[in-house]
């Protein structure tokens, strides 16, 4: 076993994960590298960004620490592989499509207040640690800023954990790249956290985001939004056209919403693996996106 843990074959990383003793989630500084408007994604690098890929997941929930809050808004930003932040600085690696939100971005949290993201693992700047930036945005608008740490980052000592309590988080290594999950507990009462099928920010045009993880092996995240209200049907399929269930069928609001799916047909039963289809059809929209199931 190296400087991480090691993840056992066939067994999902983030199932054998420990998160965060139930606390409030600490705050800690915004920094001078936030930019509005970063661009709703779960994948934020490249798939040839420089540096070691990493996947980051958690739920966030209310005070209570056991009620999920559906459609609160994460943004993730972070430093290269080099330490450059896009936007701010000239960054003379990584960013191989120039991308002007390149390592930035925001995801809604699911029915049972679930997110998770992918990138590389931030590097070093101004004897600064390694981490990541997190803003988040509960729908009633109760915010919290903060970051997220790594306990077997060498510049991470006794005294940054015991100044950043419940911000320094464990990893997991497989061959994929290194595993982590980030709980994040909000200030917010628990009749304040927003009810199923509230919607998030209303998007220009209807769009299908890929499930995340893809592929998977218990659940998969689908984002998808609408822009004007109406009807809208998405549905699982296999790759020889059967039907397979329906994930949504019915009059929405305009907004941005996350969907899951577990991997089961309409018979509450888990479907063999291998490839399926997501399909979205509203109001003359209609999108599809390929996802492999492993069980």
């Amino acid at each position: 076993m190296g400087l991480f843990g090691t993840v056992t074959a066939g067994v999902s990383p983030v199932s054998i994960l420990k998160g965060r003793d139930c606390d409030l989630t600490n705050e800690d500084i915004l920094g001078p590298y936030w930019e509005e408007n970063h661009p709703y994604r779960s994948v934020l690098a490249h798939q040839n960004e420089p540096g070691t890929r990493i996947f980051i997941s958690g739920i966030v929930t209310a005070n209570d620490c056991d009620t999920p809050i559906q459609n609160a808004i994460v943004d993730v930003w972070h430093a290269n592989d080099s330490g450059c932040y896009t936007i701010f600085q000239e960054c003379d690696t990584g960013n191989p499509e120039e991308d002007p939100y390149n390592l930035r971005g925001q995801m809604l949290t699911g029915e049972n207040g679930g997110y998770a993201f992918e990138s590389v693992w931030p590097g070093y700047y101004t004897g600064r640690p390694r981490h990541f930036h997190y803003k988040i945005t509960t729908p009633d608008e109760l915010e919290l800023v903060t970051q997220c740490y790594f306990e077997d980052d060498p510049q991470v000592d006794q005294q940054w954990i015991d100044s950043h309590p419940g911000l320094v988080i464990p990893l997991e290594e497989d061959i994929n790249g290194l595993y982590g999950i980030f709980d994040i507990v909000m200030d917010e009462m628990e009749v304040q956290v927003g009810t199923l099928g509230e919607s998030g920010p209303v998007p220009e045009s209807p769009f299908l985001n890929q499930g995340y993880p893809n592929p998977f092996n218990n659940l998969t995240q689908i984002e998808y939004g609408i822009s004007k209200p109406g009807h809208i049907s998405i549905s699982i399929y296999n790759v020889s056209g059967k039907w397979i269930t329906n994930l949504a069928n019915g009059h929405k609001a305009s907004g941005t919403y996350l969907l899951e799916w577990s991997g089961t047909g309409a018979d509450g039963k888990i479907v063999p693996s291998g490839p399926y289809l997501v399909v979205m059809k509203s109001a003359g929209f209609t999108g599809s996106k390929k996802m492999l199931f492993l069980k």
